[in-house]
């Protein structure tokens, strides 16, 4: 049996409290008891009216049977009976269902009539044992209580004692103290008496000393009053030497300015000498690239390429004629320029065409060149033409130092020129000196630059941007990215991020992906295209530092193999040297056609 069983049991077994002190029920138990016996009266009640109705059922279902037995025959009779003994059978079953649930819901009434009388005598007992706990707790409280007052009582009687005895201890105290008085006020008249005659001695030398110390105050006086009159000349002269001292710094003062005067005036003069040298050297540089036109621009910013090719064909091609081997070292001479196998064959082609076997000029190599340079580059050529979006979306993309901050400057400054708005936003969260330089263009062309704190989530960045550029009705977003590697791949994926942010605030968007390649990579590019392009989803090239290097013939390569729009070309540090790109003036200057005829003219 389980502990509360035994205690249920403890319950039932224990009588109330007012039965166990007065011998009669509780209120409670006799609520319990009427409980338990309406319970069963409604119970036979219950079963009383179950069997009513059985009786009921049975004889409508009999009359009902001897009423159509007369016009029945015998079979639908007997299918009658069945079908009676049938219903019979399943009111049968409903009305024994009926009857264990009556007993089963008068089981669960008394059930719980006990339960509710079980719970009602527990509480009596606890009220019951409450009480008593309390009559016991009263009567420890009353001893206790008993035991206190006889403690404080013999407490009283103690202190009593002893106050009686520390009395008679301050009675005999005090007779010795008198006497001990008497003799100390004796001895205290005594010394009173030497220490008055000691007070006249000391009065006496004090009037000396002090007779002694005015004399010397009086001396003190005069010797002060001397050396103040002679302080009082000393300052005159010092504030007289002062003034004349003033008076010289103050001259030296005015004959400095004067020479600070005359040589600011001299350097003045001499800078507005420098500036007008400056102004006609400038004036004469404007006045020969426009006498040089679009053509010389692109030929002299394209030199170092055109002179090592140029001079490398005149080697090859001296006093010889056009045979295989010449066509050989031909397409080696252009591959080596990186103008890539493709562009190299077709030109070695296109000469053998006409020319096998016979003498050929530097010129007519280079016209050659010049042919197939523009055959390639001529369906790629695109100026950069904004889509009506609003805003246009640029984003610009690179590996480090190829010149996409500059190129982006450059671009917004001729934007803005046009009556664009434009607005920039610092995608190169990892360079101090990137943000800084992009903030310079966005000074230049009057553009607002939006950046965040060095190391920031640039795709954050990127998001902000287009939230405000469509809040402040921007015509040009232009985006500038971090310089990355196309072999690292966490920093691709990053880009790839920023990009799928774009998507999300204009699916149409980027509408123009632009990828910055700098010429001197040479090769390189090939690779950086090809990252780029799956990454970014590049819809546009523009190269850089095309001036400084010999290798512009990668622009052909690239050209050949992803057949990529060309936007435009840099030739040099200034805005008017971004140049939209042209393809015969391009293949023109590389081939170095544009330098004989620039020549001739």
């Amino acid at each position: 049996m389980s502990a509360t069983d035994n205690k249920d049991e403890k319950k039932k077994k224990k009588p109330g409290f007012f039965k166990r002190t007065f011998g009669f029920k509780s209120k409670e138990e006799k609520l319990a008891e009427a409980a338990a016996i309406k319970a069963e009266q409604q119970a036979e009640v219950d079963a009383q009216m179950a069997e009513r109705m059985a009786v009921i059922n049975a004889a409508a279902l009999k009359a009902a049977r001897e009423q159509d037995e007369a016009h029945l025959d015998e079979a639908e009779k007997a299918r009658l009976e069945e079908q009676e003994r049938k219903q019979a059978q399943e009111q049968a079953l409903r009305d024994a269902k009926a009857a264990r649930r009556l007993v089963e819901e008068k089981h669960k009434r008394e059930q719980d009539a006990k339960l509710k009388a079980e719970a009602q005598a527990a509480l009596a007992i606890a009220e019951a044992e409450k009480a008593a706990r309390l009559v016991a707790e009263k009567q420890v409280r009353e001893e206790d209580e008993a035991k206190e007052i006889a403690r404080l009582k013999a407490v009283e009687e103690k202190a009593k004692l002893e106050a009686e005895k520390q009395a008679k201890l301050a009675t005999e105290k005090l007779a010795m103290a008198e006497k001990a008085e008497a003799e100390e006020a004796a001895h205290l008249r005594a010394e009173a008496k030497t220490v008055q005659e000691e007070q006249a001695q000391a009065a006496a030398k004090l009037k000396a000393a002090r007779e002694k110390i005015e004399l010397e105050a009086q001396k003190r006086r005069a010797a002060e009053l001397a050396i103040a009159k002679k302080l009082e000349a000393d300052k005159a002269e010092a504030e007289r030497l002062a003034a004349k001292e003033q008076a010289r710094e103050d001259a030296k003062r005015e004959a400095l300015k004067a020479q600070l005067i005359k040589e600011q005036a001299v350097r003045e003069e001499k800078a507005q000498q420098e500036r007008a040298v400056w102004d006609a050297e400038q004036a004469q540089l404007l006045k020969t690239e426009r006498e040089q036109g679009f053509l010389g621009r692109i030929s002299k910013g394209l030199n170092k390429s055109t002179l090592q090719m140029s001079d490398n064909i005149s080697a090859i091609f001296n006093k010889r004629k056009l045979d295989d081997a010449a066509l050989e070292d031909l397409e080696d001479l252009l591959i080596a320029a990186d103008f890539g196998i493709g562009p190299a064959t077709r030109t070695a082609e296109l000469l053998a065409k006409d020319r096998f076997d016979k003498q050929v000029t530097d010129t007519e190599i280079k016209i050659a060149l010049a042919d197939v340079i523009s055959e390639v580059l001529t369906p790629l050529e695109e100026p950069l033409v904004l889509t009506g979006a609003k805003p246009e979306i640029m984003l610009f993309v690179g590996v480090n130092g190829s010149g996409k901050t500059t190129t982006l400057g450059k671009i917004a400054k001729r934007y803005t020129d046009d009556g664009k708005t434009v607005m920039m936003a610092a995608g190169d969260t990892f360079r101090a000196a990137a943000v800084e330089q992009l903030k310079v263009w966005g000074e230049r062309s009057c553009a607002p630059v939006l950046s965040a704190p060095l190391g920031a989530d640039a795709s954050g960045l990127v998001y902000d941007a287009i939230s405000r550029a469509k809040a402040e009705d921007v015509d040009i977003l232009m985006i500038d990215t971090a310089g990355r590697l196309q072999n690292r791949t966490e920093l691709m994926d990053e880009l790839a991020k920023i990009v799928r942010v774009i998507k999300k605030q204009d699916d149409t968007a980027p509408h123009h992906s632009i990828l910055v390649l700098d010429a001197t990579v040479g090769q390189n590019a090939l690779l950086q295209t090809e990252a780029f392009e799956k990454t970014a989803g590049v819809t546009g090239l523009i190269m850089t530092k095309l001036d400084g290097t010999a290798k512009g013939g990668v622009l052909v390569a690239l050209a050949d193999k992803f057949k990529l729009p060309i936007h435009a070309i840099g030739i040099g540090e200034r805005i008017e040297d971004l140049e939209n790109f042209s393809a015969p003036v391009f293949a023109a200057a590389l081939s170095g056609i544009a330098n004989a005829v620039v020549e001739e003219s």
